[in-house]
């Protein structure tokens, strides 16, 4: 694992990339309902993050599409999550059992 000294200070940081597990230091950009499971394994074969968007799904939505796209890649993969959703602390509750 390499590490970038910062030029203000000698704590080593590690980079974007190995924090993020991924190839390039690219993140798709979330967008309700409009960021699947084909968008977010896409983005992530690629090399970048890919990221659903979850605005507005259900719990088993949710859990639908991250079961997709881990078919679809083995690679990174987030999930967007809008704090102002009702079914706010189910969706978490989704993404931690999934293991995302």
């Amino acid at each position: 694992m390499s590490h970038v000294l910062t030029k203000r200070s000698t704590y080593i940081i590690p980079t974007v990339i190995e924090i993020l597990g991924t190839k390039y230091p690219i993140i798709c950009g979330a967008m309700a309902r409009i960021t699947t499971h084909e968008i977010a394994a896409a983005v992530s074969e690629a090399g970048g993050l890919g990221i659903l968007g979850a605005g507005g799904w259900s719990a088993d939505q949710l859990r639908d599409e991250i079961r997709q796209t881990k078919a679809m890649t083995h690679k990174p993969f987030g999930v967007n999550l809008m704090l102002q959703m009702d079914n706010i602390s189910e969706l978490v509750d989704v993404v931690i059992e999934e293991g995302v």
